[in-house]
């Protein structure tokens, strides 16, 4: 039986920084909603992975599909690389769902940094820390939509969901800093957001949004707040790259920390008011035309000192490609199976024995099996008979 998805609100936000966020966010809200109801289309069918935009992953409850279209709603460019290398560099925002939970690393802080630092035309960087999995709001809200004969089967799905979230958390360092961009101090328990404060807040019902505390990010101290909980404490800050020169002229450039993506993944964008807080994030990177690009690794992306090439991949690099890969292995298995079952059987060479072309017996055994080929006992008989009188005759 299918899952109903979550009941949703596809209206578009009442107000916003920009009159082009109300446009998109409106129509990603109706992607949200389609993404997550598909996601549900049967117990076993729920798709958790973690920052994802196109691919198996954009289909995701974590996935960050409906994120990218509200870029391209808003008349960006957009695409999503799995590495750092010089044609990166082009991008004028790079988005990055980090899917480990360790802060990131050395060698891709300072790449960044030397990206933001080194540009005329001002960059943007927004860092979405990762401590939090949509699959416990997907099930907990689903739970109560579910037939009487399977709410045991969501509540179960429920646990599992926040064990396996749980048992992966577990493993992450209990702090977590990155060296002039934030520090991280692990809750062991969460906390749900109830009040909001700074420039983002504005026009956004706090009382509604599902945004979580799991560990708090603490910004480096030339942040600036964008939207923080009733405490005080923030949830997107902002560290603004403005190089200490008296000739310079050029834009300077911002990173943007979120704490977690509890009110940017897929499946929490179907709340109304999240999607707000996405728009404003959308209009706060600038006017539209602009390059930006998905990073999804983990903390340690690889870095390229040349571009890869664009040439179609060939060999054993088409296994690496989506979601030709996967076919091609499964041929590559069958047909190393047949190979296997067809290979000759060697042993010590024998000489075969060869017919006698006088051997009187291979006529008998021909004669024979032509008559069994004819079913007709009578007729097999009325042969024989025929031979035996023809030779009592001679």
């Amino acid at each position: 039986m299918p899952i109903t998805g979550p009941r949703t609100d596809t209206a578009a936000p009442t107000s916003s920084s920009r009159p082009g966020a109300r446009r998109h966010a409106g129509r990603a809200a109706v992607a949200a909603a389609v993404l997550v109801t598909l996601s549900g289309c049967g117990v076993d069918q729920i798709n958790e992975q973690y920052g994802s935009r196109g691919g198996f992953g954009g289909d995701s409850i974590n996935g960050t599909s409906v994120l990218g279209q509200m870029f391209k709603n808003a008349g960006h460019r957009v695409r999503s690389v799995n590495r750092l290398y010089p044609r990166v560099q082009n991008a004028d925002v790079i988005v990055w769902f980090s899917n480990s939970f360790e802060a990131p690393s050395p060698e891709a802080q300072a790449w960044l940094d030397d990206w933001l630092l080194n540009s005329d035309e001002g960059k943007t960087l927004i860092y979405v820390s990762r401590d939090y999995s949509a699959g416990e709001l997907y099930w907990s809200t689903t739970k109560p939509l579910a037939p009487a004969g399977q709410k045991g089967e969501y509540a179960k799905r429920l646990r599992e969901s926040r064990s396996w979230f749980s048992s992966h958390r577990s493993g992450a360092p209990v702090s977590a800093d990155a060296y002039g961009w934030f520090s991280t101090d692990r809750r062991n328990s969460k906390r749900v957001v109830k009040q909001l404060a700074g420039p983002w807040a504005e026009g956004v019902d706090a009382t509604k949004v599902t945004i979580e505390h799991r560990r708090y990010l603490t910004p480096d101290d030339s942040a600036e707040p964008l939207l923080a909980d009733g405490q005080g404490r923030p949830l997107v800050s902002e560290i603004v790259y403005a190089p200490e020169s008296w000739d310079w002229r050029g834009e300077d450039s911002r990173l943007v920390m979120v704490e977690n993506g509890s009110f940017l993944l897929n499946a929490t964008l179907v709340n109304k008011e999240h999607r707000k807080l996405a728009g404003r994030l959308v209009d706060h990177v600038g006017p539209a035309d602009l390059e930006v690009a998905f990073l999804e690794t983990g903390a340690s992306p690889l870095i390229l000192e040349s571009d890869p090439s664009d040439s179609p991949p060939t060999g054993y690099r088409l296994l690496e490609v989506w979601p030709i890969g996967p076919v091609l292995a499964q041929v590559f298995g069958l047909g190393l199976v047949f190979l296997l079952a067809s290979w000759p059987v060697f042993g010590r060479p024998r000489r075969l024995d060869a017919g006698s072309l006088t051997d009187f017996g291979r006529h008998v055994d021909a004669l024979g099996r032509l008559l069994a080929a004819t079913r007709d006992r009578a007729y097999a008989y009325a042969q024989l008979r025929a031979y035996f009188h023809a030779g009592e005759k001679d």
